[in-house]
């Protein structure tokens, strides 16, 4: 096998410590290092294992044969593209990502505008992305709780205005945890207003089974449509006498929150039959 082969079949094969084996260190690999190209493609096998795949799906491009495609969720599908250059005998030149995302996904690759080679951090920029990493992790693998939420919110609300700008977007684009912080703090703040707006969804929970199904939608679709607003809420009740709930791998135990999503998922499902 030549080194391109040898990339895609140990790609397919999610072999970290191979492709360490036969990458060398004079390929351009997405403007970036590659130790942190290795780096994120682990992360990406790790997710994939999680989803209990034994291999990954990767396959050349139909319409573009320099183009190498590979996915976490299903085989019909592919997340991530690279254009790969090579030599004629198969030896690689560079890797270029030709799908940049801008999510934080686990099976996306991304490369973030600091992690590339060249970007100079000064002192202050390397502080603001460390109260950022600090801020995220405060919130990640936790009990999410109305204390919890509340007070994280206003704990960092400082630094969240810090980096708004005038159009109250996050003012560092493609940044490292800074973006990540700015969008965690907005949902963290619309979950702290919800709590604020708990009660008149406990009321309509508490009232659901006492009058007509086509009554009590009438009665709270300003509440649903206009205050709440519409969704399927998707959560998963796990003890009610806890108010404890999941949302995908996030876990709550939260009465006001438990209400709000109770209230969401009662209505969405009611106004569906």
């Amino acid at each position: 096998m030549n080194q391109l082969q040898a990339f895609v079949y140990f790609l397919k094969r999610m072999d970290i410590v191979m492709l360490d084996e036969i990458l060398t260190d004079d390929i351009s690999y997405c403007g970036t290092t590659k130790a942190l190209f290795l780096e994120k493609l682990h992360d990406i096998f790790v997710w994939n294992r999680f989803l209990g795949n034994q291999t990954l799906p990767v396959k050349w491009s139909d319409t573009n044969s320099n183009h190498l495609q590979f996915f976490c969720w299903t085989q019909d599908g592919y997340e991530n593209t690279f254009l790969v250059t090579s030599k004629a005998n198969g030896d690689i030149i560079s890797y270029i990502n030709k799908r940049p995302h801008f999510g934080f996904h686990n099976s996306a690759f991304r490369v973030y505008e600091d992690e590339e080679i060249g970007f100079v951090k000064s002192t202050e920029f390397i502080m603001l992305q460390h109260h950022c990493k600090t801020a995220i992790e405060e919130m990640t693998d936790v009990l999410y709780t109305t204390e919890l939420i509340v007070n994280w919110v206003n704990n960092y609300e400082s630094l969240y205005l810090k980096i708004k700008d005038e159009e109250d977007e996050c003012s560092y684009k493609n940044i490292k945890y800074v973006e990540e912080f700015y969008e965690l703090w907005e949902s963290k703040s619309y979950e702290e207003d919800l709590i604020l707006k708990y009660k008149d969804a406990e009321t309509a929970v508490l009232e659901f089974n006492k009058i007509e199904i086509s009554d009590w939608l009438d009665k709270y679709h300003n509440l649903y449509f206009c205050v709440l607003f519409p969704s399927n809420s998707l959560a998963e009740f796990v003890c009610d006498k806890e108010y404890r709930y999941k949302l995908g791998n996030r876990e709550y135990r939260s009465k006001e929150l438990y209400y709000v999503e109770k209230f969401t998922d009662l209505y969405f499902t009611s106004n569906h039959r």
